[in-house]
């Protein structure tokens, strides 16, 4: 996340995130499935800016993209602005934990899709646990990782640690994650159809395989400095992998349609990011937006994303430069 304090309002940019590798290693006895997954922020953010106020509710306004043909039933704006928000909530169990009386207005700004397997709820409730510690005076990374663990798998990738904010090695049920210190530069397309994809079927739906892949052969290539982007996206894009697809494919025929259009426009190297039901291919040669969007608009894909790989300085790290001005 990327930090901004102005006239008491803290504003906060949230990306999405993609999964370059998602293993499941079995179910667990509390029910969530254990896995290991190798995640990285992109550069397709929502924003969200909290201001603390003497009232001491919560109110929470969400601002969704303005869309030129919306789809019917569509889930990808489906956001709600009440304690169904895993951000109300977020900001709720900060305020409890910090025994503060006062309360907040939050704008949320979205423009990361719902219900992708992009993260966008998670990334979103991370940084409300930011934004309230900073506008409430007192920001405490153990504090804020508990809180995270307790709200959600995958939110505490989004907090980093004290050495930066960018690719992580996620393991448990996804709270547990190690930031790996790379140069990792890379692009992306990333599409999202007209469904959404429920996690928890999804996950239902999985079944073991008798191998299990390991995400380190994809850490070591991804930590390396190769001699032109060609030859480090030729070692990176084998490598992409994903152990829910077959069961979201079961699901839905919209994971099948997105990895078909990724290899008909010639992106080799692509995948399902997450439970979906969005899907990345890892960019390999030169291509102009415009004629993706129309050949997508085509196989029925509205949305489609131009992205980098993301990462920032530590929460700490940029408190510090805020409080130096």
């Amino acid at each position: 996340m990327l930090i901004d304090v102005k006239s008491g309002v803290v504003k906060i940019s949230a990306p999405a995130k993609l999964n370059l590798f998602l293993e499941v290693l079995g179910k667990r006895d509390d029910g969530y499935h254990e896995i290991e997954s190798l995640m990285c922020p992109i550069s397709l953010c929502d924003t969200l800016e909290l201001h603390a106020t003497t009232d001491p509710h919560v109110n929470l306004k969400v601002d969704l993209p303005v869309v030129q043909d919306p789809i019917k039933e569509d889930p990808a704006w489906d956001v709600p602005s009440d304690d169904r928000n895993l951000v109300y909530r977020a900001v709720k169990l900060v305020r409890e934990r910090m025994h503060v009386q006062s309360g907040c207005r939050i704008r949320l700004a979205k423009s990361i899709p719902a219900a992708a397997g992009l993260g966008g709820g998670s990334s979103d409730a991370a940084a409300a646990v930011v934004a309230a510690m900073l506008a409430w005076g007192n920001w405490d990374r153990s504090m804020a990782t508990e809180i995270c663990a307790e709200l959600g798998s995958d939110l505490n990738l989004f907090l980093g640690d004290e050495s930066g904010i960018g690719l992580a090695l996620a393991r448990g049920r996804g709270e547990n994650c190690e930031i790996l210190a790379n140069g990792l530069s890379l692009e992306f397309v990333v599409t999202h159809p007209p469904v959404g994809c429920a996690t928890s079927a999804v996950y239902a739906n999985w079944r073991s395989m008798d191998i299990l892949r390991s995400p380190q052969d994809l850490i070591e290539a991804c930590k390396t400095q190769y001699a032109c982007k060609t030859q480090y996206i030729e070692r990176i894009g084998p490598l992409l992998f994903n152990a829910l697809e077959k069961s979201a494919m079961s699901i839905t025929p919209w994971i099948d349609i997105q990895l078909d259009f990724f290899r008909s426009a010639a992106f080799r190297y692509n995948a399902m990011t997450g439970s979906g039901s969005s899907c990345f291919a890892l960019v390999n040669e030169p291509y102009t937006m415009s004629d993706i969007r129309r050949a997508a608009k085509v196989a029925g894909l509205s949305r489609v994303y131009a992205v980098k790989s993301w990462a920032q300085p530590s929460i700490e790290e940029q408190i510090k430069r805020i409080d130096s001005l």
